[in-house]
């Protein structure tokens, strides 16, 4: 579904969906300058609401918006004895770290916890060599043990996966789509238009939006969570504490 097809013959797009739920005319979202900017804001509120149900159904399945033009997959350069690199601001949740050994090899490495480690951290794989372990503290990724030059190639050193934002509708698209499955796009239609009508207690169409989200929140979790049938389930081991 498109985000605005007031100027085009194509169907009906996120804002018109909006105005016929609410019992508007049209164009009276379309051509408010601030309706339209309103709804853009609620429109891609519901956008990161359903990215994260999405996320959390994917499994192994590595969801990512299609409306990215590249993976989201970030390199950086390793610094000799620099245990601290600050993350891709792009990155909402890391799936996975890996080092560059001095073979040219990716190795990826174990996240960890500090309460995971029985000593301080800053006594913990003090000697540099080959990263083995990561944390992520705040914005951050910590090496363990941090690089030493003759035990990692540094150019493109460390690479990181991440999940990440939407991309954003402007007020002013058009053809601009969301980057999700066709099938929910009213997700975001339905979501600001019971945001508007609960400001104005519209209070049987507060709940007819509800009912409709939940009815079609059950339809995503299940076909993302299929998506990723073939993945097969495994048990893993109790964590130790890592001396």
């Amino acid at each position: 579904m498109y985000f605005n097809t007031t100027a085009t013959t194509d169907s009906v797009g996120l804002i018109q969906d909006c105005e016929n739920m609410l019992g508007m005319t049209a164009n009276d979202i379309a051509g408010d300058s601030v309706l339209i900017k309103r709804f853009t804001g609620d429109i891609n509120a519901w956008y990161r609401r359903v990215n994260i149900w999405i996320w959390e159904n994917s499994g192994a399945w590595q969801y990512d918006d299609s409306n990215q033009t590249d993976l989201p997959i970030a390199t950086t350069t390793l610094v000799a004895n620099q245990q601290d690199y600050e993350m891709d601001s792009e990155a909402q949740a890391v799936e996975g770290v890996s080092v560059l050994d001095d073979k040219g090899n990716y190795v990826r490495l174990t996240q960890i916890d500090k309460s995971e480690v029985a000593q301080d951290m800053s006594e913990y794989y003090e000697e540099a060599g080959m990263p083995i372990f990561y944390d992520l503290v705040g914005r951050s990724i910590f090496l363990y043990p941090k690089p030493a030059a003759a035990d990692v190639t540094v150019a493109a050193g460390l690479k990181l996966y991440f999940s990440r934002d939407i991309s954003e509708f402007a007020y002013t698209d058009t053809t601009a789509s969301p980057g999700f499955m066709n099938a929910f796009h009213k997700f975001l239609s339905l979501g600001a238009s019971m945001d508007y009508a609960r400001t104005f207690d519209m209070d049987n169409k507060v709940a007819q939006f509800s009912k409709d989200i939940v009815d079609l929140k059950q339809d995503l979790t299940q076909a993302y969570g299929q998506r990723d049938k073939d993945f097969k389930s495994q048990i893993k081991p109790r964590k130790e504490k890592y001396n």
